[in-house]
């Protein structure tokens, strides 16, 4: 209710008492002058016990609470302070206004259980750390541009050197800056993939779906990767024969980043071991088994499955259970960019309402599998 309209109106005492919620009329320093009979039952006291005492007697932290919510217009679940030290549990909800021609202030209680208020200061902190994280991302994609530069001159530097641009190179010359430039590409990696999941979870990503060609874009990508496959000694397998229906018609430019993220980890995590990635559709017991529904239909043609999997890459139970927590803490030391990686995966397939699964264990590897609609 408007409260403080309530009290530049002209009023009736009993209208005062038969008011639902408690009042507190308070003076600027939070010395008590009024209250309504609803307090009086709240407290179990009597008018006598109350007035002339301050509003934080009986509120706990009532001083900050009383000039925060009178500040801001909220309202703040708060802990009663009880005459009867055995009654701990009382919880009430308040909010407050302050008369700005007679600096009085009134505020209004009502009684909420104790899970209630729990509630509330969940709510509260979870808007306040969203409202942080939510910062902490515009900040961080803004300074990303100039942050990814510098590592691309390292690298490109570093490997001109490399090449003899600047002359012969001692060995330990050679040798530091091989490891420079090493450096420079998995620092780039990792927070190019960091910065991406920022964006991504900032919901600053817009997508553009129109119709691609799926197995083209497939095929244009393993050209791409084909020399770093080799030259790295990596035996990779592609196979894509049994995907029956080409016409994709999702973003053509994040599946192809997703698909790309892939190629990625199999570069960086792959130590001349086997990679494979197969494509194809998806039985219609697995779209069953994983709640999949399309046009309320089941049918696997509107689907498509991919299968990745790299044998030197095993990760542990505990891994596992967390793999899609972008921020848990693993006692098993990784470098950033996989699991930022992952977890962008996991975002962006969300958005298309596709879903994504990790298997890990040893003498197998690993194997990403992931189900995107076609549309």
């Amino acid at each position: 209710m408007k409260i403080l309209e309530y009290f530049k109106s002209q009023k009736e005492e009993n209208n005062f008492n038969l008011l639902p919620d408690g009042i507190f009329t308070l003076e600027h320093d939070g010395k008590i002058i009024d209250v309504n009979n609803k307090i009086l039952e709240m407290y179990k006291m009597t008018r006598f016990e109350i007035l002339g005492r301050y509003f934080s007697d009986f509120v706990e932290n009532g001083t900050a609470i009383l000039n925060k919510v009178v500040q801001d217009g909220s309202s703040e679940a708060v802990r009663a302070l009880m005459k009867d030290e055995e009654i701990r549990n009382v919880f009430f909800e308040i909010t407050a206004t302050r008369n700005p021609e007679t600096s009085k202030v009134y505020v209004v209680a009502r009684n909420i259980t104790k899970k209630q208020a729990e509630q509330k200061t969940i709510n509260e902190r979870y808007a306040l750390a969203q409202k942080i994280v939510d910062e902490k991302n515009d900040f961080l994609l803004e300074a990303s541009g100039s942050v990814l530069s510098s590592l691309v001159s390292i690298n490109g530097f570093s490997r001109a050197l490399l090449d003899g641009i600047g002359g012969a190179l001692s060995e330990k010359q050679r040798k530091y800056l091989s490891i420079i430039n090493t450096n420079s590409k998995d620092l780039n990696y990792d927070l190019e993939k960091l910065f991406a999941l920022f964006r991504v979870e900032s919901k600053k990503v817009e997508y553009n779906n129109k119709g691609f060609d799926l197995i083209s874009l497939i095929k244009s990508i393993d050209r791409v990767y084909k020399k770093d496959f080799e030259d790295n000694k990596i035996i990779f397998s592609l196979d894509y024969s049994k995907l029956s229906q080409r016409d994709c018609f999702l973003d053509g430019e994040v599946v192809e980043y997703i698909l790309r993220c892939i190629m990625d980890i199999f570069l960086r995590f792959s130590n001349l071991g086997k990679c494979s990635l197969n494509i194809g559709h998806p039985p219609v017991e697995f779209l069953k088994t994983h709640d999949f529904l399309a046009n309320d239909s089941l049918d696997s043609q509107k689907y498509v499955l991919f299968e990745a999997k790299i044998t030197d890459l095993v990760f542990s139970q505990d891994e596992l259970d967390n793999i899609f927590d972008s921020y848990y803490k693993s006692s098993i030391k990784r470098p950033i960019g996989l699991k930022a990686t992952l977890n962008l995966l996991k975002l962006y397939i969300s958005d298309f309402r596709g879903d994504i699964w990790v298997y890990s264990k040893q003498n197998f590897g690993t194997m990403v599998t992931f189900v995107l609609p076609l549309r």
